[in-house]
């Protein structure tokens, strides 16, 4: 932990403030944030002014200079990762995870037969992911020819999995969401769950605050948002045991059974796709879908337009909703017999796709009992 006590001198040295916490190992779990006391809800634990931070703005002009066209932050800030070799910027990259970090966890790296057997949820972000990688290498290695592959996708991902929300002052117009990234030292420490310290973000940097009691010792986290294990495994590489946002994609049960009349309709209406399953129901837009594919046109737009409560086509909707998650529940044990037949990647990576599809299987039969009360 000695790199991480210098790395905390040097934040401090920058106008980082911190109160009553410190980087610390938790045996099998990796590095973290601990309360070194007790501290009171409301409490400010860390403040990180702007000039301490690594956005678009800080990039050498060294750097973006060489950059021919528009490139993106995430592109930027993984370049200067690769390229600036500054004393202090070595520092902030020894506390960093590892390359065998991102190995282990990130999808991205997985082999190909790992990465067919994600949740369609987890699979398209990962398929957006290797299309922003492709197109940000692109734009990078045609700037600085001499780059190594792999070591531009390591600090890529590095950017991908630290980077807090961050919106410039300097900005003349709000730029699209994937851009608004900086690189905010010790607070990427933090780890996430589903409800954690509060985050702030101003224009003098941000503040975390406490927003319950934290005994001394205890690990303290941060929520990096309301996301599914879907999201938290494509994007940071892990899942959680509980989570209270999780939720599962029912699209690809449900959209190739409506005929492209059907589809018309539903779109018209604004509600075609995002169908989702969560701890608690399925959402209104697959109530909705699910009666466009067993009522009446007439009979489904009176409960679209809120003329009729649906209350009496109920049993047959969910009668219907019932065969479309037993299908889903039966292709999960598919996926599971799949990833045990096959030998390829890390155990680990292997562990973690079965605990997903563990985890869909418990959400779908906890949906099925609900619908056979």
């Amino acid at each position: 932990m000695e790199n991480h006590i210098e790395f905390t001198k040097w934040v401090v040295a920058q106008g980082v403030v911190i109160n009553g916490i410190a980087a610390h190992r938790f045996p099998g779990r990796g590095l973290g944030i601990i309360a070194e006391k007790n501290l009171k809800a409301g409490e400010v634990i860390l403040s990180v002014p702007i000039k301490a931070l690594r956005t678009i703005h800080t990039v050498p002009t060294e750097i973006s200079k060489h950059i021919r066209g528009k490139t993106t932050t995430h592109a930027l800030l993984a370049a200067e990762l690769c390229l600036d070799t500054s004393p202090q910027f070595d520092l902030w990259r020894s506390v960093l995870p590892s390359v065998a970090d991102f190995e282990e966890s990130l999808p991205l790296t997985w082999d190909q037969s790992l990465q067919d057997l994600l949740p369609a949820a987890a699979k398209t972000l990962l398929l957006n992911q290797k299309r922003k990688l492709k197109l940000d290498w692109a734009s990078i290695s045609t700037a600085f020819p001499e780059l190594d592959y792999n070591d531009f996708l390591y600090k890529w991902m590095i950017v991908n999995t630290r980077t807090f929300y961050y919106l410039s002052s300097k900005a003349k117009k709000k730029p699209a969401r994937d851009d608004c990234m900086a690189l905010n030292p010790f607070a990427d420490y933090f780890n996430h769950a589903s409800h954690g310290c509060t985050v702030t973000f101003a224009s003098s940097g941000y503040t975390i605050t406490t927003e319950a009691p934290i005994n001394s010792g205890s690990e303290v986290y941060i929520s990096y948002g309301n996301h599914s294990n879907d999201f938290l495994l494509a994007e940071y590489g892990f899942i959680m045991d509980s989570n209270a946002w999780d939720e599962i994609s029912l699209d690809e049960y449900i959209i190739p059974k409506l005929s492209e009349k059907q589809k018309e309709h539903l779109k018209d209406a604004r509600v075609l796709g995002k169908y989702v399953l969560d701890r608690e129901t399925v959402c209104y837009r697959t109530q909705i879908v699910v009666r466009m594919l067993v009522l009446p046109l007439g009979r489904w737009r009176r409960f679209v337009d809120g003329n009729d409560d649906g209350e009496g086509d109920q049993g047959v909707v969910d009668g219907y909703l019932e065969g479309v998650l037993e299908e889903y529940r039966s292709d999960v044990q598919v996926k599971l017999e799949a990833i045990s037949s096959l030998d390829v990647g890390l155990d680990s990576q292997r562990d973690t796709l079965k605990r997903r599809w563990s985890q869909i299987d418990i959400l779908l039969q906890a949906a099925l009992d609900r619908l056979k009360r």
